[in-house]
């Protein structure tokens, strides 16, 4: 399978907040995720910096 994981970015320090992500959605325009246990978290502050595909990991920075 193909889950990718969610890292918050804050400066030069990256934390990684979720793993086994399915689903990146945004509700009243912040990021949510779901991991594959059909946890969710949203973003309060955050926005999707970028997104590698290749490796799977979804970057997350301070708006």
């Amino acid at each position: 399978m193909c889950e990718a994981k969610a890292v918050v970015v804050e400066g030069e320090r990256e934390e990684v907040v979720m793993v086994d992500v399915i689903l990146l959605y945004f509700k009243d325009g912040k990021p949510v995720l779901r991991n594959l246990h059909g946890e969710e978290m949203v973003f309060e502050d955050y926005e999707i910096d970028s997104i590698d595909f290749m490796h799977h990991v979804i970057y997350l920075k301070l708006r």
